[in-house]
């Protein structure tokens, strides 16, 4: 009998304490349920609709966890923000250039043989009579795929050939000529260069570059003589081309204005080196104007 008693002393105990100090859900080791999406309908235990269960670590754990997620995202932004940076200065462009070009000669003079009113030794020409300034117009196509470089390829041609027309009285042989020499000029010229930005605001930029070009010139000298031949008018008359070409290396600085969206305006200076039988090298002053896409 006594130890029916003390059976049913435990069995009640246990009873008693199943339903007042039962560790209840959650309890052990500060544990809480949540759902993925604080937006999903969830029961006590932490039940989504959908049949998913997650655990999620409470507070500081989890505070941690949502660090994570906000650091990661800012390099997710940040990578989006750099992209989107690069597409907006991967920028197309046509141009046209306003170009002046002085040259500088390679001699004092440029001989000229074999004409029938000229002295044994040739008949020399002051180059820089020949030679002169040259006013061009340019056609570019470039990109500028990032803020600091860019690349152009461009094509000038001269809108209107240059003529030099010399009238001169000189006695040549112990006979009096009455001369009259035409000089006309005119090039072209292709190539690449390539150029370097330095952003000053958003709307300036200083400008550098290098390039090569290949330039054709086509020159050409006519000489016309009158004398009088025993007593009656005579002429003489000799053509000679002076046509060269040469690749050249080109260097120059400058500055453009983005004077409205998508038309930016441009001065540059340029050197190009040319080391030709005639022409030493070309000096140019350019304006101009780019369209960008």
């Amino acid at each position: 009998m006594r130890k029916f008693v003390y059976i049913a002393v435990i069995a009640l105990g246990c009873i008693f304490q199943t339903d007042s100090f039962a560790v209840q859900y959650g309890d052990l080791y500060g544990v809480e349920w949540c759902p993925c999406n604080p937006d999903d309908q969830y029961d006590q235990n932490g039940s989504v609709v959908l049949g998913k269960t997650v655990m999620c670590p409470c507070d500081s754990m989890y505070e941690g966890y949502d660090r994570t997620m906000e650091k990661d995202l800012r390099k997710v932004q940040h990578k989006v923000k750099q992209k989107v940076e690069q597409a907006k200065n991967f920028k197309y462009y046509v141009g046209f250039d306003y170009n002046k070009s002085q040259m500088e000669t390679s001699a004092e003079k440029i001989g000229f043989n074999n004409l029938v009113f000229s002295p044994t030794n040739g008949f020399e020409v002051p180059s820089d009579t020949i030679f002169d300034d040259q006013d061009n117009i340019g056609i570019v196509i470039g990109t500028r795929p990032h803020n600091n470089f860019g690349i152009e390829l461009f094509y000038n041609r001269t809108y209107n050939d240059n003529t030099v027309t010399q009238i001169d009285n000189t006695s040549l042989n112990n006979t009096d000529y009455h001369m009259v020499n035409t000089y006309i000029t005119k090039y072209q010229a292709f190539g690449l260069d390539l150029l370097g930005y330095l952003p000053v605001t958003e709307y300036f930029d200083f400008i550098a570059f290098v390039g090569l070009g290949q330039y054709n010139f086509d020159t050409e000298a006519r000489f016309e003589t009158h004398y009088l031949e025993s007593g009656n008018a005579a002429l003489d008359q000799a053509e000679f081309d002076l046509s060269e070409d040469k690749i050249a290396w080109r260097v120059g600085l400058g500055f453009q204005f983005n004077i409205a969206r998508g038309l930016v305006l441009r001065s540059m200076y340029r050197y190009i080196s040319l080391n030709t039988d005639a022409i030493d090298y070309l000096q140019e002053f350019s304006v101009g104007l780019r369209f960008l896409f």
